[in-house]
């Protein structure tokens, strides 16, 4: 059996390479955002205290898991036909993915975020690793994670233009952009 066909011998349609091109891409990106709010906050152990283990690799895993999930979420909005023409270059797709993140910012940061803190019965975000309190802190917090979004947006957009179409080819990333 080919890497391209199903348990069943055909070929995996256009709509399934999609999905699997937005749980990629979503995951990818996941990693470099990580990496923002890692390096930039030391977040990963307080997004894994959201499970309750807190530590590093519990905080990785859970936001990887998320950003493929929010990859798939980025086909089921976008993959319309309303969003076609946009969906046909490498500035559309980065475009929309730039939008599906901004909109991920708004809805964890403001809903999702707090919901879950409310749930394991904090009452403030703890951000112990910011070097400076008090205004300083809130405003550098709230830039890391805005940069973080922007981050995930850009290589969420770029990299599922290259797993979809094939001048969003990349030298590095080996895909073969026949049949999309």
């Amino acid at each position: 059996m080919s890497h391209s066909e199903r348990r069943d011998g055909s070929e995996p349609d256009v709509t399934d390479r999609r999905w699997g091109a937005g749980a990629g891409s979503g995951l990818v990106a996941g990693a470099a955002m990580g990496a923002v709010l890692h390096f930039g906050l030391g977040l990963m152990p307080t997004i894994g205290a959201l499970i309750g283990v807190e530590t590093v690799l519990a905080g990785l895993l859970v936001h990887l898991f998320n950003s493929t999930l929010f990859g798939g979420l980025f086909v089921a909005v976008f993959d319309r036909p309303f969003f076609a023409d946009l969906s046909e270059d490498v500035g559309g797709c980065l475009s929309l993915g730039v939008v599906h993140s901004a909109l991920l910012g708004v809805i964890t940061g403001g809903l999702l975020l707090p919901a879950a803190i409310a749930i394991e019965g904090a009452t403030s975000l703890p951000v112990p690793t910011l070097p400076v309190p008090g205004l300083n802190a809130s405003f550098e917090f709230g830039v890391v994670i805005a940069v973080a979004h922007l981050v995930y947006g850009v290589v969420l957009g770029r990299v599922f233009a290259a797993f979809t179409l094939a001048e969003g080819a990349i030298g590095w990333l080996p895909i073969d952009p026949v049949d999309r």
